[in-house]
């Protein structure tokens, strides 16, 4: 990974950077020591002497161009318009400062916490990393100094007064504290714009972080766990920075699901709109055949109501009877033709 490449650098950036702060105390010390003879030179009148006073106590380097920044965590096809990376957090002068303050104040960092005032408090900084970006750090295993020390590149030198020609220069002592005037003003002006530029450099950093639709931080996830992050898990990243698993709880619902259905499938479904089948009809009474005549045939047989399993059960005495009935008639008749011939 190229950011992580950057670390390496780590013993240059401080070396070059004892260098810059000595040489730069050297060139303060002289740039004073000329302030104090011009206001030796001015005189002993009240005027002349408060305001080059003020000067000496109050003046330091003064900005006069800045150039471009970008964080050298983002590649470039082409990076020979651009320095060597080196470590924004330890320029401990201007414009530098300025370009990590406002830094401090762009997407990458939470807004609601306390503006961290010392740039070397590294602990207090790390807590304002915003949530999505601790996870994407998490998730790629990358130390959380990449972003609160970003490694940057600038496309051009640090224009300052030149304090040496204006001592130089042979102006009177009103000209010559106009001309610093004018100074302390862009300095002002510049320092504004290097804030804006470092806000605007973290700015682009989140968004080449975090990807459209924050894309780079899902695929992160399902690189580490081989699967797409549930919108729960989402939105744990982004409101918190936590990086963990959450077990949802549809699997506990569908491991109980085959217990249910198997008891289901003991239970016959019912048939919508079944016909009902008509019950059995009960057992009727049915008339029972005339009794036997008596002998004598003055008699009408009598009609009784019986079942079905009464009658079933007379059957065989009722033959006996009409079998006893047809001989006696026969006898009948058969004595009646004696008795007439």
């Amino acid at each position: 990974m190229h950011a992580l490449e950057l670390r390496d650098n780590a013993l240059q950036w401080e070396t070059e950077r004892q260098n810059r702060i000595l040489q730069n105390a050297a060139e303060q010390k002289k740039k004073q020591q000329r302030l104090e003879t011009v206001q030796r030179e001015q005189g002993a009148a009240t005027s002349a002497e408060q305001a080059p006073a003020i000067q000496l106590n109050e003046w330091i380097d003064k900005v006069n161009a800045i150039p471009d920044i970008r964080s050298a965590l983002i590649p470039l096809d082409d990076e020979d318009a651009w320095s060597k990376p080196f470590s924004l957090a330890k320029a401990d002068m201007e414009p530098w400062l300025s370009y990590f303050k406002g830094y401090r104040q762009s997407r990458l960092f939470l807004h609601s916490s306390p503006q961290v005032a010392d740039a070397a408090d590294q602990a207090a900084l790390e807590a304002r990393v915003d949530y999505p970006v601790r996870a994407l750090l998490e998730l790629k295993r990358a130390g959380m100094r990449l972003v609160t020390e970003p490694p940057v590149q600038i496309n051009g030198q640090v224009e300052y007064f030149d304090t040496e020609g204006a001592l130089n220069s042979g102006l009177d002592s009103s000209q010559f504290r106009a001309l610093l005037r004018g100074a302390v003003l862009t300095h002002d002006k510049q320092l504004k714009l290097a804030e804006e530029k470092g806000r605007e450099m973290g700015d682009a950093l989140y968004d080449a972080l975090m990807g459209e639709g924050h894309a780079n931080l899902i695929r992160a996830w399902e690189k580490v766990f081989e699967r797409k992050p549930s919108v729960e898990e989402l939105h744990q990243m982004l409101t918190s920075g936590r990086v963990k698993p959450v077990v949802e709880k549809k699997s506990v619902t569908n491991e109980s699901r085959p217990a249910v259905s198997e008891a289901a499938r003991s239970v016959p479904p019912a048939r919508p709109n079944a016909e009902k089948r008509p019950s059995p009809p009960k057992e009727l009474p049915v008339l029972a055949e005339p009794a036997a005549p008596e002998a004598d045939g003055d008699d009408e047989p009598i009609v009784t109501l019986t079942s079905q399993k009464t009658q079933g059960g007379d059957k065989r005495p009722r033959k006996l009877f009409w079998t006893a009935l047809h001989a006696t008639i026969a006898c009948a008749a058969l004595a009646a033709y004696i008795l007439w011939f």
